[in-house]
């Protein structure tokens, strides 16, 4: 593309609002592997870089395994031992040296030309367990790369200044670490409005695309683009008019926000008096200081897994309560729902080792994963335990999906309060906990399962993808992903019926929670909370304020008796354009 040519990308828009600024695009966290030439008298010190680079990847790995032995069972360490040998493989430095040595170039070229060679040869052999050593070569080659490449590489948690993060997708690792401050907006290629990305722009209160097509990489970085997370494009080199239509959306987009804000102490209540709780969901810690900006009362959905992603070593129980514990203090009494570590999935697995799951979303993830790694869990619950003593904190287990689960987690809970008993720590002994209502198996025996836990929290992200058989991160599908569909909407409304007979709150802290064009039918439904983005509060607070109960609930009767989902987007739409088409016009069209 030629600089100054105005090209325009249109994807899927899934975080609102307008950013204009120069690109970085970004290629993951390993660097770009560089080929160059060396000379004669360079060629032993380039040996000894990269037996350096392997011994320092031993004693990282070293590390790593002491820490890990301290808090997992001995079987799930034993892939370290594997990684080790990987790093003494006589066969691969034996060639990396002698190419070294005969072809003069840098050692990480030829380093990570040798293990793709293997790792490809290994991918092919027909044998399942072989097969599936290629990733930890990967693993390991990747570590190497990085210590032989020192701080060259990009630091996303330091960028070179305000930015539009461009990328093929952006793992939840990679967000865990990012410089907020200095994001301005993401696009990138692959993702869906449920995806990691979209959640975390959200919760960045920042404008997001995705599902654009492959050719935006080609980008250059400091190219001037903008994102426009409302129509869901993204336009490079923008001419002098495009930029000064998009300044003034930016202003007037302020002047909304600015208005829907002197709004964030009114109470959420519907105008026939019904009042439903606003809670933000939350990744990391200092999503607390937007959370409080935007008027949310408290946390409905604190995300812990990311204070696992990005690093080696599972946090301890010490870092896990200082963390709790300053959320909760700075909630001033407002509650602090902790869900603990929802790993596997989409989600990699950071510090806690992952099984290789050929269908991942159906394999070892969730409450699953606590099951082989319970003194992980016996940590996280203790340290929740110890942070109840100093504010309205609760447990939430992710993905329950039957009542043996629900009485194994229950059982744990309980020999963690008589080990803090015993030691004479302080608790709430009255905490509530609570379960996620993820999949179809457990809306269907809400009943059964509201006799096991103080609340319910409708997780709709993954009950859609489970409900409709739809991998929510896949775009070639994402037209099946239909939270309105009344299959959807029944199991929502019959996890939310049980809860109501046997006197427990629920919550809806899914993606839905957020989207105006569903409102109706949750306040219809009667829920007691919504939980969202905190961008999402203000907006989701004024359409509450205009609205009837009695019409919401009208609202839910004929959506139950549709056939699909298009008719039931048409019924509540056709309330809420009624009600607030200013707000309409903002979160879904920006016009």
């Amino acid at each position: 593309m030629a600089r100054g040519e105005e090209k325009t990308y249109t994807g899927l828009p899934v975080s609102p609002g307008t950013a204009i600024g120069a690109a970085l695009v970004m290629l993951g966290l390993l660097p770009v592997v560089d080929e160059y030439e060396i000379s004669q008298s360079e060629v032993e010190g380039e040996i000894e870089r990269f037996r350096a680079a392997l011994n320092k990847t031993r004693t990282q790995i070293l590390e790593l395994r002491k820490h890990l032995d301290e808090a997992l069972p001995e079987k799930h360490t034993k892939i370290l031992d594997a990684h080790l040998l990987i790093t003494e493989d006589k066969l691969i430095n034996d060639e990396v040296e002698n190419a070294i040595r005969t072809e003069m170039r840098n050692c990480d070229f030829l380093f990570k030309r040798v293990t793709d060679k293997f790792i490809e040869a290994i991918s092919n052999i027909p044998d399942k367990y072989i097969r599936e050593r290629a990733s930890d070569i990967q693993d390991v080659s990747s570590r190497v790369l990085l210590n032989l490449r020192g701080g060259a590489q990009v630091k996303y948690d330091h960028l070179p200044g305000p930015r539009v993060i461009l990328a093929h997708d952006i793992i939840p690792s990679e967000t865990a670490g990012l410089d907020r401050d200095n994001v301005l907006a993401f696009a990138t290629e692959v993702g869906s409005r449920t995806s990691h990305t979209a959640i975390m722009a959200r919760t960045m209160a920042i404008p997001a695309v995705v599902g654009l097509s492959p050719e935006m990489l080609s980008i250059r970085n400091g190219d001037i683009v903008v994102v426009d997370g409302y129509k869901g494009v993204l336009i490079v080199n923008p001419t002098q008019e495009t930029l000064a239509y998009y300044a003034l959306r930016e202003s007037r987009e302020a002047e909304i926000q600015e208005d829907i804000l002197k709004e964030n102490r009114l109470r959420p209540e519907t105008l026939d008096r019904f009042r439903i709780q606003l809670a933000a969901n939350i990744e990391l810690p200092e999503d607390i200081e937007i959370a409080k900006k935007y008027g949310a009362a408290g946390v409905g959905l604190f995300r812990t897994e990311y204070l696992y992603l990005n690093r080696d070593i599972p946090p301890g129980l010490e870092e896990q309560f200082g963390i709790y514990q300053k959320v909760v203090s700075e909630l001033e009494g407002y509650p602090l729902v902790v869900r603990t570590f929802d790993i596997g999935g989409d989600k990699l697995g950071g510090s806690v080792p992952l099984h290789i799951d050929p269908n991942p979303f159906l394999g070892c993830r969730a409450i699953r994963l606590h099951m082989d790694y319970p003194q992980l869990l016996y940590t996280q619950v203790k340290a929740i335990l110890m942070a109840s003593a100093f504010g309205n904190v609760k447990i939430m287990f992710p993905m329950v999906v039957c009542d043996d689960e629900a009485g194994q987690l229950m059982g744990l809970v309980g020999r963690v309060k008589d080990d803090l008993l015993t030691d004479g720590v302080d608790f709430d002994d009255e905490i509530e906990i609570g379960m996620m209502v993820e999949t179809p198996s457990a809306a269907l025996i809400a009943e059964q399962l509201a006799e096991r836990f103080d609340f319910f929290s409708i997780g709709t992200n993954d009950l859609v993808q489970y409900a409709m058989a739809v991998d929510r991160n896949n775009e070639k599908v994402s037209y099946l992903y239909q939270p309105s569909h009344p299959s959807v909407l029944k199991l929502i409304y019959f996890a939310v019926k049980a809860a109501q007979k046997s006197g427990i709150w629920v919550s809806v802290c899914g993606e839905m929670a957020a989207d105006p064009r569903y409102l109706p039918l949750l306040v219809g439904m009667g829920v007691h909370e919504l939980s969202m983005s905190a961008l999402s509060i203000g907006p989701i607070r004024r359409m509450i304020r205009r609205m009837h109960f009695h019409d919401a609930e009208e609202v839910l009767d004929k959506a139950l008796k549709c056939t699909t989902a298009d008719q039931v987007l048409d019924i509540s739409e056709e309330l809420l354009y009624r009600i607030a088409p200013d707000i309409m016009s903002m979160m879904l069209y920006g016009e």
